[in-house]
């Protein structure tokens, strides 16, 4: 059993080696590094050794860095080893690239010696123990479109009562639309803080209580961590803000769903590779198939099982020519769940902050919603089987997990 963590660095800078090794190497990790992508994959080949961490540039002579985490991934010995890209590209495109590569997070070559240590503690912390954070974290249900106006937002929250209905456990809503939420809107809430104020957390960790103090209870049986209350705002949620929040949050309720709007950012497309199942809504019209198209194709390329992906129709206007069948055909996938259309009630929801699910409780889609959270709590409950046949006997901690898996 090796005394230390050890970490691979690729850089070709020797400036900026020199500075992210000596920083390393500070904190106590073991440190390789090397100024080629292939002389790293040479030593990874001879020297038998798996690294725990890699830290990778993405412009370097000969290989670039998305080839090189290609080739990481590819290699069953270190398919599973985290990564961070060091670059100085800010385009969301490039961090895509990245992720499609198989890249964990990303970093700037200006790097501060705190802010590199957060981002390495986290991560590693995230590998090491995923074991132990799976047995005792909640289920996170996400929904996500990168298209606008297939009710994303409605969905969230009415999946979040109906499971609060059908288990009568307390959920929570988490609202990532980050650059205009409206899950507060919806629930008629009014936040007074919100993970904004999060930004720049001096600390690598926060108390649940903190938290909690955040959230807003509401009547339906859910609670809410709202998004910030103005657009500016959005961007000072980041990735480690996520870090920072993901642990407490889940000891707060065994159950969140995630509204995480439309578009891919750092910290929703981290909140989506740790989600346990990730609902991406569509209308049933060419355009919005198509989004969902990329939207499914995108998450496989970022690795993750396309069980957890799940495809929902809403039923947004009265007929359309694409009928489920059809629509399953094009996205080579089956459709999830379906919601018919009820464009008066679900108006009025709206308008008045109030719930459809509380609303409109007999009504046809509300009984989609209420069959949409059965089937995803009995497919927790299937993956829950597969990926750990013996957990009956596992001590969780809280028996309100106990009680559904």
């Amino acid at each position: 059993m090796k005394d230390k963590i050890q970490i691979l660095i690729v850089e070709d800078s020797e400036i900026t080696l020199y500075k992210l090794k000596a920083i390393l190497l500070r904190l106590g990790y073991e440190v390789t590094a090397h100024n080629r992508p292939q002389n790293a994959l040479d030593w990874l080949a001879s020297s038998h050794k798996i690294p725990d961490l890699v830290i990778s540039d993405v412009m370097m002579p000969g290989m670039d860095g998305y080839t090189f985490v290609k080739a990481i991934r590819a290699n069953p010995q270190t398919s599973k080893v985290p990564v961070i890209m060091l670059t100085s590209q800010t385009d969301l495109k490039d961090k895509v690239a990245g992720l499609e590569a198989g890249a964990d997070d990303f970093i700037s070559k200006t790097v501060s010696p705190d802010e590199l240590e957060l981002r390495v503690k986290a991560l590693l912390s995230r590998n090491l123990d995923k074991s132990s954070i799976s047995q005792s974290s909640s289920k996170v249900f996400s929904v996500f479109s990168l298209r606008g106006g297939v009710g994303t937002t409605s969905i969230a929250v009415n999946l979040a009562v109906a499971i609060a209905q059908q288990l009568e456990i307390k959920t929570c809503l988490w609202d990532m639309a980050l650059s205009g939420g409206q899950c507060a809107l919806m629930l008629n809430l009014k936040p007074k803080n919100t993970l904004a104020s999060l930004a720049d957390w001096p600390e690598g960790s926060i108390e649940e209580g903190l938290l909690g103090s955040m959230i807003l209870d509401h009547a339906s049986g859910i609670s809410l961590l709202p998004a910030p209350q103005f657009f500016e705002e959005g961007d000072l949620v980041t990735r480690a803000t996520i870090d920072l929040v993901w642990t407490p949050l889940q000891m707060l309720s065994p159950f969140i769903v995630v509204d995480a709007g439309n578009h891919f950012t750092e910290p929703v497309i981290s909140v989506l590779e740790r989600s346990d199942a990730i609902i991406v809504p569509l209308a049933p019209e060419l355009a919005s198939v198509n989004a969902a198209y990329q939207a499914l194709r995108l998450f496989e390329e970022m690795g993750i099982d396309h069980r957890k992906v799940l495809a929902v129709i809403n039923e947004t206007f009265p007929k359309s020519s694409l009928t489920p069948t059809k629509i399953g055909e094009g996205l080579k996938k089956d459709i999830f769940a379906e919601i018919p259309l009820d464009s008066v009630n679900m108006v009025r929801a709206i308008n008045q902050g109030t719930p459809y699910m509380t609303l409109a409780p007999k009504t046809p889609i509300s009984g989609a919603f209420l069959k949409m959270a059965q089937k995803l709590i009995e497919m927790q409950k299937e993956l829950e089987l597969e990926e750990t046949p013996k957990k009956t006997n596992m001590k969780i901690g809280d028996t309100k997990f106990q009680r559904y898996f």
